[in-house]
């Protein structure tokens, strides 16, 4: 079950989902930058690097620059992610991605922290409109995180 916290008038969405996998399994799936960018196919996405920058592509909808920030495995791992690589670490041009990962009965317990949406759209409808999707994608990928995870993907 996803639990959310999501307020458009604010600056951050919070969503969390109970994984049946340990958690250095989902720790490696969050961790890879851009696992988040797509409809859960992954071959129907291109990661390359350009310097420290990642980008994902993902046809048709374009490329995706993520920045990893931190990680302390196995609990947290953050990324910036915005529309121009050369400007994620510009105060309001990026949010802020951040994976929080628990061991929680017998599994593991996934929360993201999506913030900077108040920088990066001042106008109050387009950060509500910016957040309600971001809201919908972050439903949708964190079902293909547990997925993934529990079926041992990528292993």
């Amino acid at each position: 079950m996803i639990m959310s916290v999501a307020d458009t008038s604010q600056d951050r969405i919070e969503r969390e989902i109970q994984i049946d996998a340990p958690m250095e399994r989902v720790f490696r799936l969050v961790s890879e930058p851009g696992w988040f960018i797509g409809d859960g196919d992954p071959g129907k996405t291109t990661t390359t690097r350009e310097g420290d920058v990642f980008v994902v592509e993902f046809p048709p909808y374009g490329r995706f620059p993520i920045l990893p920030v931190k990680s302390d495995a196995p609990h947290y791992v953050s990324f910036r992610g915005g529309d121009d690589p050369a400007r994620l670490l510009v105060e309001g041009t990026s949010t802020l991605v951040e994976f929080f990962l628990s061991e929680r009965d017998g599994g593991t317990l996934l929360r993201v922290v999506e913030s900077g949406f108040a920088a990066l759209y001042p106008s109050a409808e387009r950060r509500a409109s910016a957040i309600e999707g971001n809201v919908e994608g972050w439903e949708i990928q964190l079902v293909f995180a547990k997925q993934d995870a529990e079926s041992g993907r990528g292993e």
